[in-house]
């Protein structure tokens, strides 16, 4: 064992920002506990950062000969049980596989990725490219992506953009340029033609592709079939509509409204909503104009409104302190994304909690499993609700219902505590 040797760097970002570079630190400093800036101009860095042992305090490999001489196995017994495309003609039994797999998670062991894929003339990066937004929903898919790639060893780079000519400039590159083992996108807008035709060119040529939310950036609010064969891993928007649905309706609420901005790419979102109330026997208007509010003041019903996403509830509590109305008691709001801001508004808002750490997580997973030659389906995550003061919460009350599930159906079943 090689104390104070650096392993494979984990991470690499580019062309971030000084702001941007402060919050990756702080995000993934405590994970991986050393880092190194690189200046490659003016305006464009580098950060490395490598992983800390998790039990020592310095930084080491673990080699396959340290885990053969814990479990005193010949190396090349050990390196066929940690292996993943293992030879069908030299098998290891299933205890011995199961002894020493546990014993390299014990000592901290993390394959040597670009070694393994430099015997194929390969790079082991995966290529990631991610929206723009500075918000906790992009933190924690960048947290969850950094993570489960940091757990299996493998190098990650980011890009980032809002634009269609980005992610087209950057799906270029992945096609015929850089070397990579794959790639994980998020799209930023809707799809259009060109995009869409390089997501299938490079699904055809490599099968090492992967989207996330697709449902959500395309014009129809649902994913057509000419995306099907790309695996995704999507969130269950109906579903978290449903939750939003199924707790004002155990609140005590015999009217509802619902909230979108335009346009409206979370279709999903008020349709789940719109389905729970139906097989309840109720109906939802729509609430929009300054008149809608005026008549929501005036009535004496226990109302229930649900906003297809945080930064539109954050505004409707605005219109509604116009009318009078302080959601929590006889009208109730829900929201839909649990942005950071949600805990600190008045009322603090109940919101649908958007898991994208758990979703980058079973991105990677995935993804390596195809960079291997594995065959992966699309997965729904669940979302799940947290309620706070805007809909009859108390003043620090944070109840969770429905905790993150992935499926790879849509079920429409709900959280037992919800029914």
């Amino acid at each position: 064992m090689k104390g104070g040797s650096f392993p494979e760097a984990s991470v690499f970002f580019s062309a971030l920002s000084a702001d941007f570079t402060t919050a990756v630190l702080q995000i993934f400093f405590p994970i991986y506990g050393f880092f190194s800036v690189i200046p490659i101009d003016k305006s464009v860095k580098y950060i490395i950062i490598y992983k800390r042992s998790k039990t020592r305090g310095c930084f080491f490999m673990v080699s396959l000969s340290d885990i053969a001489k814990e479990v005193k196995f010949n190396v090349s017994v050990v390196s066929r049980a940690l292996s993943e495309n293992p030879d069908k003609h030299a098998v290891v039994k299933a205890e011995t596989r199961e002894l020493i797999q546990r014993t390299a998670m014990r000592m901290g062991y993390q394959p040597n990725r670009q070694a393994s894929f430099n015997g194929r003339k390969r790079c082991a990066t995966i290529y990631c490219f991610l929206p723009e937004n500075a918000d906790r929903l992009t933190a924690d898919l960048m947290y969850g992506i950094v993570r489960a790639a940091g757990e299996e060893n493998f190098p990650l780079k980011f890009y980032r953009g809002g634009s269609e000519s980005d992610l087209s400039g950057f799906l270029l590159r992945m096609i015929d340029g850089i070397d990579h083992s794959g790639v994980i996108t998020y799209p930023p807008f809707a799809l259009t033609g060109s995009c869409a035709e390089m997501l299938r060119k490079y699904h055809e040529k490599r099968n090492t592709i992967l989207l996330l939310n697709t449902p959500t950036n395309t014009r129809k609010g649902r994913v057509d079939a000419e995306f099907r064969a790309i695996p995704q891993v999507n969130i269950d928007e109906a579903y978290g509509g449903m939750l939003a649905a199924v707790h004002l309706l155990k609140q005590g609420c015999r009217e509802f409204r619902y909230s979108y901005l335009e346009p409206m790419p979370y279709k999903s979102r008020i349709d789940g909503f719109r389905m729970a109330l139906k097989r309840a026997g109720f109906t939802a208007e729509e609430l929009r104009t300054p008149e809608d509010y005026r008549e929501l003041a005036n009535s004496t019903v226990r109302t229930g409104i649900y906003a297809d996403r945080d930064v539109h509830a954050f505004n409707m509590l605005i219109h509604l302190a116009r009318v009078g109305i302080t959601p929590g008691d006889r009208v109730l709001l829900v929201g839909n994304d649990d942005k950071q801001q949600s805990k600190y508004s008045l009322p603090r808002l109940s919101t649908v909690h958007q898991p994208t750490m758990e979703e980058g997580m079973l991105a990677v997973r995935k993804l390596i499993r195809m960079i291997f030659g594995g065959k992966e389906k699309t997965e729904l995550v669940s979302p799940y609700l947290v309620v706070r003061e805007s809909s009859g919460g108390g003043p620090d009350d944070e109840i969770i219902y429905g905790f993150p599930e992935t499926t790879e159906s849509k079920d429409g079943k709900l959280p037992q505590e919800l029914i």
